[in-house]
């Protein structure tokens, strides 16, 4: 056999590359291509026939210029538990019945080169039945030994290539790291929450949550195929994008879930976002603040299409600096630049952009009389940003007594909470702010969403009790409210009748419930 390769979660280097013996002066090598990505339906191989002699070569494919020669060429995929599955790369063709078009000429020193991915050579069920188990098994972190063979010809002798041991996946663990907090991050959209464990593992649950294979509600489970690699969580509208390690970003759930374009099955398997990578924020699906301080936008928050959906990233024109914040809300977006002014764009039916007016804006505007912005926050029909000074301005629907005005269309500052503001999120018609660990909610209450025990609108802040520890991270759905404890543990209230909040139950709660994670007690 060949040379034994060893990769464990990171790809190959370019020169790892498992050769086998020469046969008739032909040998032929497997290689992971480098930075294919952690997930195994990602995995892309190469494949190499190489001449090792001084002389002329042949590979014995008897192939016709339309065929690539890789067509005579069979993957072995062998499982931890010892069985062997084989299939065929590039066109599938008849092998019994070859047509003497040729043989592939190789010159002296010479190597042919061609790349597969392992999603376009395991048939997915709903085309092959039989392939059913090893399209399971590429959903499954576990060891795997993977060659090729060359079985072209007329009956000779046939290269292989050397043996490779990959691991498909990274390794799933339902136990977190014990020292430290178990939930690092917390995220909602829609109806549905994810939390992002210390040991690197995203869980989701709620209704129709990221990562779920079928439609319904689903109390919290990890999204396995992203199992210990992420390090950053952000969502809205249902779909919940993670960074990696390695600075890629994968998303699931909403439309991802339901479109077949990468993986052609229903539901639940990640799939790499590039136009998410190498940005230095991920607080959403909508926006990203890239490395040089630029902005790219995509969907109704594109400035250039306001409201057309299209899910192609934009560079967002006419900022006259890089930007240090980033945020979007259903229809609009606000950016804090490096020179402290803040400018929105979008739509302002209430006054979301604060311009004074209801008007929408196609392209980025600064507000008057907001300097010396550091932070940004926006949700539906309404926008918060921070000062320098610590004070909190916001301007939309408030949804607030006096002082602060129900619908603002101009910044007002937020007194009423009586401490420096530490972080605002935004459900569909309320709002939660952390301020010196605690929580305070205000807004409509129709589910315990804001915390109050009458389930009516609170036109004033409500401080949620019941929560173990201080408050150190916030999230808010539709008609829910999640929050991250300084102990570690995350809590969630309001609707819970598609299991919003993470529990067995499947009821509302004003008080904040426990999501079941495993974490220690």
């Amino acid at each position: 056999m060949g040379t034994l390769i060893l990769l464990c979660a990171s790809p190959a280097l370019a020169e790892e590359v498992a050769w086998g013996k020469p046969v008739q002066g032909v040998r032929l090598g497997l290689a992971i291509v480098p930075s294919s990505g952690p997930l195994p339906t990602e995995l892309e191989l190469e494949v190499l026939a190489h001449n090792a002699t001084s002389g002329p070569q042949q590979l014995p494919a008897q192939a016709c210029g339309t065929v690539r020669w890789t067509a005579f060429t069979l993957l072995h995929l062998r499982t931890a538990n010892g069985r062997v599955f084989r299939f065929p790369i590039g066109e599938r063709v008849d092998l019994a019945n070859l047509h003497p078009h040729g043989p592939v000429n190789l010159a002296p020193g010479e190597t042919l080169r061609e790349r597969f991915s392992l999603k376009h050579v395991v048939a997915r069920p709903t085309e092959h039945a039989g392939d059913a188990e090893p399209w399971a098994l590429l959903e499954a972190p576990q060891h795997v030994e993977l060659w090729v063979e060359f079985v072209g010809g007329s009956g000779g002798p046939r290269p292989r290539s050397g043996h490779l041991k990959h691991r498909l996946g990274l390794p799933a663990t339902n136990v977190p790291v014990r020292e430290g907090r178990c939930v690092s991050r917390i995220a909602a959209g829609g109806s549905a929450a994810c939390a992002l464990l210390r040991d690197g593992t995203p869980w989701c649950w709620g209704a129709n949550p990221p990562g779920a294979h079928e439609a319904g509600e689903r109390g919290p489970s990890p999204l396995r195929l992203l199992a210990g690699s992420a390090v950053a969580l952000g969502m809205a509208n249902g779909i919940a994008c993670v960074r990696t390690a390695t600075g890629a970003a994968y998303c699931a759930g909403g439309t991802l879930d339901a479109s077949e374009t990468d993986y052609e099955e229903p539901g639940g398997h990640p799939v790499r976002v590039r136009h998410l990578e190498g940005g230095t924020e991920l607080n959403g699906t909508q926006c990203v603040r890239l490395t040089d301080g630029s902005l790219a936008c995509w969907g109704a928050n594109a400035s250039s299409q306001p409201g057309t959906g299209d899910d192609t990233p934009v560079r967002v024109p006419k900022l006259p600096m890089e930007a240090v914040s980033v945020a979007a809300g259903t229809s609009h977006t606000c950016a804090a630049l490096r020179d402290g002014s803040l400018w929105c764009w979008g739509r302002s039916e209430y006054g979301a952009l604060g311009l004074g007016e209801v008007r929408s804006r196609t392209e980025p505007t600064p507000i008057p009389g907001m300097n010396d912005v550091v932070r940004v926050a926006a949700g539906y029909q309404k926008t918060c940003a921070w000062k320098k000074d610590g004070s909190l301005w916001c301007f939309g629907d408030l949804l607030m007594d006096a002082p602060s005005p129900a619908l603002a269309r101009v910044p007002v500052e937020m007194k009423e909470l009586g401490h420096p503001v530490e972080e605002v999120v935004f459900g569909f018609r309320h709002t939660c702010a952390r301020t010196a660990g605690n929580v305070f909610c205000w807004g409509e209450n129709t589910e315990g969403q804001s915390g109050g025990s009458e389930l009516r609108a609170l036109m004033s802040p409500v401080r949620i009790p019941g929560l173990t520890g201080q408050a150190v991270a916030l999230a808010a759905g539709d008609a829910f409210t999640c929050a991250i404890t300084a102990e570690g543990s995350a809590w969630c209230w309001g609707r819970g009748s598609e299991g919003q909040l993470g529990t067995k139950r499947k009821n509302s709660s004003a008080r904040p419930m426990r999501v079941q994670l495993p974490c220690p007690d």
